[in-house]
């Protein structure tokens, strides 16, 4: 008896595939997407996080209780002398302060209003001016030198 022949199918309709794969493409670089706005949203935004950029060092809280609007205030920079502490804060409205002080906190450091040179920077008490560059903090009253330090960078002062 012979064998019964199955029946014929159509064929199937042959795709480039090219419109599958790029559609899925587009879904997976949607998702991606999607998961890192949520992620922005969840962790903060990576380069600022309420006004201070994430990473940065506050300045210490005993001196940004000194300046003026110096709640969130940044470390910028500070160094020593041989006996002198200069911290350099800028606050939330971004100004810049300098703060001078012994090392030894035998006296109250004073804090004042400072701004960037080309080289460093500036922070006047009339009649003295102090100019911090070039590793060096230089002292002048009433537009004479009358002193000049080297300086040594710290992380962030204590």
């Amino acid at each position: 008896m012979p064998r019964p022949v199955p029946p014929r199918r159509a064929p199937a309709k042959k795709s480039s595939g090219c419109f599958k794969g790029c559609f899925g493409l587009i879904v997976v670089l949607g998702l991606l997407s999607l998961a890192g706005r949520a992620c922005d949203v969840e962790g903060g935004d990576s380069s600022n996080d309420g006004g201070r950029t994430v990473g940065s060092t506050p300045c210490p809280g005993r001196i940004a209780a000194q300046l003026p609007g110096g709640t969130d205030a940044e470390l910028v920079e500070a160094f020593r002398t041989k006996n002198k502490q200069i911290t350099l804060c800028r606050t939330g409205s971004g100004s810049l302060y300098y703060f001078g002080e012994f090392s030894d906190r035998r006296e109250k450091g004073i804090a004042m209003r400072a701004e960037e040179t080309g080289d460093g920077y500036t922070a006047r008490n009339d009649p003295y001016r102090y100019e911090v560059h070039d590793g060096v903090v230089t002292i002048y009253q009433s537009g004479r030198r009358i002193g000049e330090e080297s300086l040594t960078p710290l992380p962030s002062p204590s």
